[in-house]
């Protein structure tokens, strides 16, 4: 056999063998990296979707203001909805002056976000179905992708998450249940009733970006027929 002939196909056969070895690792890394998502039903007219981690720290305070902290993918989340007493406005609008006051203030792809002491945070608000939260990490790829999953639906439209495989999802953390929960035991305790969180701009000023709408469910993982909702961007 000419010699020259073997060592052709012995080149093909090696540069065959490389370009499969890479094409394999590299739909090994794809899989390995990708991040499964649980979603987090911030009230009955919002959710949004994190990284799926386990423990997570979730807990709804006694003005039924939401606290999610992940420390293993560095993102925060603080949350409050008209399921809230009427004092989380306030806790939301000290906790928003303290994040803005000396930060640095840059726009990306429309969204205002702050930078201080290595921390960004983005502000999402809206008022047509009092929904405010406060989205916070050291990975502002993290946090903007965190961001633009936030979707907004008409309250009187259930949404269901589901999975790939259309089956109902489990991946699912409950703020809404927790806000009840909460606040009603905090009223019945006080004596008192919990009124609509304030939410009209004058109070709040501006710089807060409006987040997602649902229609027919934003998310690949929403079902139901979430109708689109108005949003008010005051970035």
């Amino acid at each position: 056999m000419n010699k020259k002939y073997v060592l052709i196909v012995v080149v093909v056969i090696a540069i065959a063998a490389i370009g499969g070895y890479l094409l394999f690792n590299h739909s090994a890394d794809t899989q390995s990296t990708s991040v499964k998502q649980k979603t987090i039903l911030l009230s009955k007219s919002a959710y949004m979707e994190v990284p799926d981690t386990k423990n997570v720290s979730d807990e709804v305070n006694k003005n039924g203001v939401h606290y999610y902290k992940n420390d293993k993918d560095d993102i925060n989340i603080t949350s409050c909805s008209n399921l809230s007493a009427s004092s989380s406005s306030k806790e939301l609008k000290k906790l928003k002056e303290n994040v803005t006051t000396g930060a640095k203030k840059s726009t990306e792809n429309g969204v205002v976000i702050y930078e201080k002491n290595g921390t960004y945070s983005i502000f999402v608000k809206n008022t047509q179905y009092n929904d405010t939260l406060l989205i916070q990490s050291s990975n502002k790829d993290l946090l903007l992708q965190c961001s633009q999953s936030v979707q907004f639906h008409d309250p009187a439209q259930k949404v269901e998450i589901k999975n790939d495989d259309g089956t109902t999802s489990t991946d699912v953390i409950d703020v809404v249940q927790k806000t009840e929960s909460v606040v009603s035991s905090s009223s019945s305790d006080s004596g008192t009733s919990s009124s609509e969180v304030s939410t009209s701009a004058s109070d709040w000023g501006y710089d807060w970006s409006s987040g997602g709408s649902s229609s027919g469910g934003g998310s690949s993982r929403a079902g139901g027929s979430a109708s689109s909702s108005s949003r008010f961007d005051f970035s």
